[in-house]
């Protein structure tokens, strides 16, 4: 794996760094010659990251949705690398039972707590605390995670969908608030993306695709979902000097997803 990005004596926190997206975030930044934080609410494949990875990652364990959590998570970054560069939000939750996946009427309160609690409350709190450091050092970058589901509503998932269209907005606001400082916000929404979890939907254990993955593919265009490095891909763009005049969008990652492509699903 080469790096396209030179992040030499950067500091990057990434949220959901155990696995999936959040992983391949946290490797390639790594690679690119960053300093990493590895955070998430599993703590054995959180300190195997970091392990994997090398003397420049640490783990710091960190449960988005308490505020307390995050500020130590922030503060214990400043005390051991002495600066915060780049605020990579990617921890999230979904609703995945049968009985969180119905209609409005029937959705669960405490589901929906759960998800504005996790993606929505927690990723507030987590750039409010590194606005925080950011803005005494005048500068940073903050790239938030959303989702497709933030730009086009999916069936059956309503307090996902509401989270992450508040994140994107959320995105939006902040960099108005924050370009003063010298702190650009930008927002990432990647469409079906392979990871440890979505793997099993995608493919049976023959690793031919299900009948499901064949009816949810059948709207993107290019007929795939997407690999997690694609979606780190693009963090890294948005980190990097390379997106110094992009401030305040959302980059969807999706295979053409949004397009308006004709679907079976």
């Amino acid at each position: 794996m080469t790096a396209k990005y030179n992040f030499d004596k950067q500091v990057a926190v990434v949220t959901g760094a155990a696995g999936g997206i959040g992983k391949a975030i946290a490797e390639k930044l790594y690679v690119a010659g960053a300093s990493v934080v590895i955070s998430d609410i599993n703590e054995e494949k959180g300190k195997q990251v970091a392990e994997e990875l090398g003397k420049r990652a640490v783990f710091i364990p960190c449960d988005i949705s308490d505020p307390a959590q995050v500020e130590g998570l922030i503060s214990s970054t400043i005390r051991h690398f002495g600066i915060l560069h780049i605020m990579v939000n990617n921890a999230g939750v979904n609703g995945i039972l049968p009985e969180e996946r119905v209609t409005i009427d029937r959705y669960p309160n405490n589901t929906w707590h759960r998800l504005i609690n996790v993606d929505l409350s927690g990723t507030f709190y987590c750039c409010k605390a590194a606005a925080k450091t950011m803005i005494s050092q005048r500068h940073g970058n903050i790239i938030n995670i959303a989702s497709v589901a933030g730009v086009v509503a999916l069936r059956l998932q309503i307090g996902f969908v509401a989270a992450k269209a508040a994140i994107i907005k959320m995105s939006e606001a902040m960099a108005c608030e924050l370009a003063p400082f010298g702190i650009r916000v930008n927002s990432v929404s990647p469409g079906s993306t392979i990871t440890d979890v979505t793997r099993q939907l995608f493919y049976d254990d023959e690793n031919d695709k299900s009948d499901l993955a064949s009816r949810i593919l059948s709207f993107i265009p290019l007929s795939r979902p997407g690999e997690a490095e694609e979606i780190a891909d693009t963090v890294l763009f948005l980190a990097s000097d390379s997106s110094s005049y992009i401030n305040g969008h959302n980059i969807v990652v999706d295979g053409g997803w949004v397009s308006g492509f004709n679907r079976d699903f």
